[in-house]
């Protein structure tokens, strides 16, 4: 008994923390329709168009949120990431649970997006990793 006791306490302490609940990013290689939606891609062309789908985990109360896309390299200072876009998006009040856009990039590499509400910027909505060839 007095073994199992160091291993329940570690567990409710260590792994019950916070957890923030993630929203959901689906990339595509076309603009992204009922059809499509759920056919998610990782890997894309230098030059093509990246269509994303932003699916929030519950209803947005804010009219904005921010998107982020930075790239991971080794080059880069603060940990290796190097922010390539950051655009700021009005929501309309029926696209409270959900955001659909798409951008271009031309460079090779590991690349990530994040979903911010613009109320809380260190903790973001959603996390998505793709590639560009």
């Amino acid at each position: 008994m007095r073994k199992i006791l160091p291993v329940v306490l570690f567990s409710l302490i260590f792994l019950c923390g916070c957890v923030y609940d993630r929203g959901v990013i689906l990339f595509n290689k076309e603009p992204v329709n009922a059809y499509n939606a759920l056919n998610n891609e990782k890997v894309f062309e230098s030059g093509d168009k990246v269509y994303y789908l932003f699916i929030a985990p519950k209803k947005m109360k804010n009219e904005y949120i921010r998107v982020q896309v930075f790239k991971m390299t080794d080059l880069a200072p603060k940990g290796g990431a190097e922010i390539v876009r950051t655009k700021d998006f009005r929501l309309m009040k029926d696209e409270r649970y959900y955001h659909s856009d798409y951008f271009t990039l031309y460079t090779s590499g590991k690349y990530v997006m994040q979903v911010f509400s613009i109320d809380d910027l260190q903790h973001p909505l959603s996390i998505g990793d793709f590639y560009i060839k």
